[in-house]
């Protein structure tokens, strides 16, 4: 096969599937400058999505991971560097921006590198709190940018992340002054625990209070996975799908983005004209590989937690957790029930549909506990 149809990581350009409502809703917080919040569970396209959108707007833009910051300085670093990109891409000729930052940082006695086309913050010391940094280098980009006419996007990934370094919310205060203030910044902010997301942005003590528009991805329908699979069905195999071989393997991953994608990149990658048992086979291939990583992960839940969790792939979509039926099966007491069940959705491992009822989130978790 010349052409990887299903690239595993990032999905972008032709690679990226649908989520045309949600597309055209970011690109409206972002052309106006309005703080937008993009949820959801792990791996369901956050990333590849906003990054679709800002690719297609062609607006500078800067992008910080924050899952693996430690504290309030390096995560004042990373907005830092994120300021400095912006900055080096306002200008087309390489010297003259190099130039420009340096400008910008000296003003601020804030010591930089260029690494790999990139700026990099370098903080031996600094007399202000990072907040304060934080503040006065957003004011100031925000000045330029205004100056010459200009927009730019700050992208925060998993943002939770910083509510976990600190309890000090004075970095959140001093992005909030910017964000509600600023008509040439777009301030963009995603991530996937949804419990720590309300902490901050819906409990009226915190300074993000309110300050997003929000955009929850669900997983697709069927009727947003057909065309795109049948395009790439006839660019490998110059044929259409069965309907029922794309079926399958929507039933089999539950429609849940990351392993419609990894399925998919396996049987393309295969080159075999698909049918239902080479979907069956290549599916359950993968997730017995993948069982020893899913029983480490799932060691790190209480013995009640991955009791219960097994409970509900094994019995959940013939019975609701709390149902008399259910803690018969399960042998639980319905307060330990309770509590687990509540352990395990605050932790993500568990979803709840449009009619209450609670499923495993991840279908292969789900399919290595029904299976056993």
């Amino acid at each position: 096969m010349s052409e990887d149809f299903f690239p595993q990581g990032l999905a972008l350009g032709d690679n990226f599937c649908n989520r045309v409502d949600e597309q055209a809703r970011l690109t409206h917080d972002i052309a106006f400058a309005k703080p937008v919040l993009v949820i959801s569970p792990r791996r369901y396209g956050k990333t590849s999505l906003i990054l679709t959108v800002l690719h297609k707007m062609g607006l500078p833009f800067a992008c910080m991971d924050l899952y693996s910051h430690l504290n309030e300085v390096e995560v004042q670093n990373a907005i830092l560097s994120a300021v400095g990109d912006i900055l080096y891409a306002l200008e087309s000729a390489p010297k003259k921006a190099l130039q420009f930052v340096t400008d910008f940082f000296s003003d601020l006695s804030i010591n930089f590198k260029f690494s790999n086309a990139q700026i990099r913050v370098d903080f031996a010391q600094n007399r202000q709190t990072p907040a304060k940094t934080v503040l006065s280098v957003l004011q100031k980009l925000d000045v330029i940018l205004k100056k010459k006419n200009k927009k730019a996007v700050l992208f925060f990934d998993e943002f939770q992340r910083l509510c976990q370094i600190t309890d000090n919310v004075a970095l959140e205060g001093a992005i909030r002054h910017v964000a509600q203030e600023s008509k040439h910044i777009s301030f963009v902010f995603s991530g996937s625990n949804r419990h720590l997301l309300a902490q901050m942005f819906d409990d009226r003590a915190k300074p993000l209070y309110k300050l997003c528009d929000r955009i929850t991805l669900d997983r697709m329908l069927k009727e947003h996975y057909l065309p795109f699979m049948q395009l790439k069905a006839k660019l490998q195999w110059k044929q259409l799908l069965d309907e029922e071989v794309v079926d399958a393997i929507l039933e089999w991953t539950q429609s849940h983005p990351y392993y419609v994608n990894l399925l998919c990149h396996r049987l393309w990658f295969a080159g075999l004209t698909l049918n239902l048992k080479i979907v069956e086979a290549s599916w359950c291939s993968y997730c017995f590989e993948e069982k020893s990583n899913v029983m480490n992960e799932l060691e790190l839940l209480s013995g009640n937690q991955g009791k219960m969790l097994m409970a509900i792939a094994k019995y959940g979509d013939y019975a609701p957790p709390m149902s008399g039926e259910f803690l018969g099966l399960a042998q639980f007491s319905s307060s330990s029930a309770s509590q687990a069940v509540q352990a395990l959705h605050k932790k993500d491992y568990l979803y709840l549909d449009e009619q209450g009822r609670y499923h495993v989130l991840d279908p292969m978790v789900k399919y290595l506990f029904s299976a056993s």
